[in-house]
């Protein structure tokens, strides 16, 4: 006889088909394929999908990449190639939530920046500087998406003052959707974003 289906009508009132003895590898596979379908609302309500939090090394590891160890060849040190041995700084990206049209910073935010503030203070980045820089998508006015993305950088760079990093080794700017980061699609979501860039050591003090 063969097995039994049944109904399930997800939160948005889409119905799927479902095995009643499905395996747990198909029921698995199933929820994956759910939470890829389901719109933006409907995952953050279901839990099925969360923006990830970089972490304060990979922070670390992207702003200020490690130089290479020597390698030994019968005891002898021999020194690593030129052009390994400074890989070039990369900006970094993150996903900072705020409160919509605001520059407010929503709670679950706190998370992303945490990170940020430890891979600011961890010994790698100790005495750097850095550009905070805020951007938005392209719906709305040009100028009031620059105030705007200025604004958000300012409240990133409150936060991080607020738990322990200097204001000296902090710079903001704001480019409101002059440098979206998906050009080909100025007004999406992802052009919404705070980037981070290392503006190299802090000068010393007179």
């Amino acid at each position: 006889m063969p097995p039994r289906k049944t109904r399930v009508r997800t939160a948005h009132g889409v119905k799927y088909r479902l095995l009643k003895h499905a395996t747990p590898i198909v029921c698995a596979a199933f929820a994956a394929t759910l939470g890829a379908s389901l719109p933006l609302n409907a995952r953050e309500a279901t839990g099925a999908s969360v923006d990830p939090v970089m972490s304060a090394s990979d922070i670390a590891q992207a702003l200020k990449p490690a130089v290479p160890a020597a390698s030994r060849t019968r005891g002898l040190a021999r020194r690593p190639d030129t052009a390994t041995l400074a890989p070039a700084p990369q900006p970094i990206n993150l996903k900072i939530d705020f409160e919509y049209n605001s520059s407010a910073l929503k709670p679950e935010a706190s998370a992303q920046l945490k990170q940020l503030q430890l891979a600011f203070t961890s010994e790698a980045l100790l005495n750097e500087r850095f550009a905070v820089a805020g951007h938005t998508d392209s719906k709305g006015n040009a100028q009031y998406n620059k105030q705007l993305s200025l604004k958000r950088a300012e409240a990133v760079k409150r936060f991080l003052v607020a738990n322990g990093v200097t204001t000296d080794r902090l710079d903001v700017i704001g480019y409101g959707s002059e440098r979206p980061l998906m050009a080909d699609h100025p007004d999406d979501a992802a052009n919404r974003r705070v980037e981070i860039r290392d503006l190299g050591a802090t000068p010393p003090a007179h």
